[in-house]
């Protein structure tokens, strides 16, 4: 016989990312035979944002859209639409848009992150980012207003890498330049790494590496667009080349 709502075990996942929504998903697979335990994933939207294809949307690529709730039908976890505005160890409550309280005994913290607009001067203003798909909805819009220019991805992770050969491979008339600490792929196995190397030099994207973005100026023209890695603390300083 199924537990009462008071003896309930409730798992609250916050954040319908990769990570919350597999946790969500084989948590309540694995124990929806036991009854007593409640699985509820908590999201500000009900579509799944897909964050590895958000440099295809910055590149104005369409690509498919994934309701929440229907991925959890037939899984056992509910669905809760709602931003978390607190989180209370104490009582082990959430806060739902300031209006709405969920209880809970086991808490799953998957909210994610974003890149920090705030560190370095001038990102906040002058950059676009790859936080969510608005963000590469503006930065799609920008690309398609260039007829020229440099483009300056900052940041040599996978992000940076995806979005400076999506740039460069979409629009050929754009001189994309990738910046970062480290060399491209510098965790990869070197053949993996040189076939990175082949296909970044292939579409012309020029790599600084060993550098960090002090900061963010206004162009002297308005045919310059820069993105879309995770901002960081400065050593040197680099400005993109004149055009």
């Amino acid at each position: 016989m199924n537990a009462t709502a008071a003896q309930q075990h409730e798992v609250l996942v916050l954040g319908a990312g990769y990570a919350g929504l597999s946790a969500a998903i084989q948590l309540a697979a694995r124990t929806r035979k036991r009854g007593d335990l409640r699985v509820t994933l908590v999201n500000p939207y009900d579509t799944f944002t897909e964050r590895l294809r958000l440099h295809m949307t910055a590149t104005g690529q369409e690509t498919a859209e994934m309701n929440i709730p229907e991925l959890l039908d037939g899984t056992g976890a509910g669905f809760v639409r709602g931003w978390v505005t607190a989180v209370d160890a104490e009582t082990k409550t959430v806060r739902i848009d300031d209006d709405r309280v969920l209880r809970y005994d086991t808490l799953v913290y998957g909210l994610g992150g974003i890149a920090n607009t705030v560190a370095v001067p001038g990102v906040d203003d002058h950059a676009y980012t790859l936080n969510g798909p608005q963000d590469a909805a503006l930065l799609a819009d920008r690309l398609t207003r260039l007829d020229g220019g440099t483009v300056v991805v900052g940041g040599s992770g996978l992000t940076g890498v995806e979005a400076a050969a999506e740039i460069a491979e979409r629009y050929p008339e754009l001189q994309v330049v990738l910046l970062g600490r480290q060399e491209p792929g510098a965790s990869m196995h070197p053949k993996a790494k040189a076939y990175l190397d082949e296909a970044l030099a292939r579409l012309g994207v020029r790599v600084r590496s060993g550098v960090e973005v002090a900061k963010v100026l206004t162009a002297p023209a308005s045919r310059r667009a820069r993105c879309c890695g995770p901002a960081a603390p400065v050593s040197r300083r680099w400005r993109p080349p004149r055009v």
